[in-house]
């Protein structure tokens, strides 16, 4: 005796649909939000808080998953903890920031050799390659550029470009080697 294989009618698969992209979505538009927070300097407080909510109501949604009997064997139940490894190790490796200035250096050094020498901030507004760069200064040879909304207030994080690798001309509580002669730097005040 053969079975007949069961078949949800098409109500049921659309209903089965939305679900999936109920659940999806949420998960999706945090991993984005916190790759592109981790791709500035510092992090982007803005995305950070956007991502934020993205995971709590991704959480919600995968907790009101779990409690469901009919779902609770469902290969979704294991999308949320998978996707939130695999986001987190990349942002915890730093490979969003150093991608995102791998394709904007070229702008920036061509931009930080064309400031003035002075060594106050100049603060404009300027799209400098993926960076919003919104306050700079070149003094001595070496070039800082802020970065709009990365940091937060606590921390503000620029990027350096230092030549010769004079770092003991920057007093910054933290300095990091990005490439070259680029550096990134953090203040730390608390």
């Amino acid at each position: 005796m053969v079975a007949s294989p069961v078949v949800d009618s098409p109500a049921v698969a659309s209903r089965n649909g939305w679900r999936s992209l109920a659940f999806a979505g949420p998960v999706a538009a945090g991993s984005l939000l916190t790759v592109l927070a981790a791709a500035s300097p510092g992090g982007d407080i803005s995305l950070t808080i956007a991502a934020v909510s993205a995971w709590l109501v991704s959480l919600c949604t995968w907790v009101a998953l779990l409690a469901s009997h009919r779902h609770r064997r469902s290969w979704w139940v294991c999308l949320l903890p998978l996707a939130g490894a695999a986001v987190f190790a990349l942002v915890g490796s730093g490979i969003p920031l150093r991608v995102a200035f791998a394709v904007s250096e070229p702008a920036l050094t061509e931009y930080a050799a064309s400031l003035p020498e002075r060594e106050r901030w100049s603060f404009r507004e300027e799209r400098v390659g993926v960076f919003s760069i919104d306050r700079a200064r070149r003094w001595q040879g070496i070039a800082q550029l802020g970065v709009g909304g990365s940091g937060g207030t606590l921390k503000p994080c620029r990027f350096a470009h230092v030549p010769g690798g004079r770092l003991h001309d920057i007093q910054e509580s933290q300095v990091t080697h990005l490439t070259g002669d680029w550096y990134l730097t953090c203040t730390d005040f608390d």
